[in-house]
């Protein structure tokens, strides 16, 4: 079932890799997330971009975020197409 996984506060991008939108995804249940997972950007604007999650990492953020938090790497994309408010969201696919 598609859900809301956060808003974006920030986005940063690392060179080789991709965009990084912040803060990250906090797994419910069972649920996991894996490199090739389709997910959708829906934009302040109301447009709406998918995408796929091309890397996760592991991040010691100041100040301390949940411990399960997942932060992706988003391949291909700028800061400019990842606007601060935008939505992350799982899909259905």
């Amino acid at each position: 079932m598609a859900r809301r996984l956060f808003t974006v506060e920030d986005r940063f991008s690392i060179k080789g890799r991709g965009l990084v939108p912040v803060p990250g995804i906090v797994p419910q249940g069972a649920e996991r997330f894996r490199v090739g997972d389709p997910i959708m950007i829906r934009r302040p604007d109301g447009s709406c971009l998918g995408s796929t999650i091309a890397g996760i990492e592991m991040v010691h953020a100041s100040p301390p975020r949940p411990k399960n938090e997942i932060v992706i790497v988003l391949k291909d994309l700028s800061k400019e197409d990842v606007p601060i408010g935008s939505e992350i969201w799982s899909t259905d696919a």
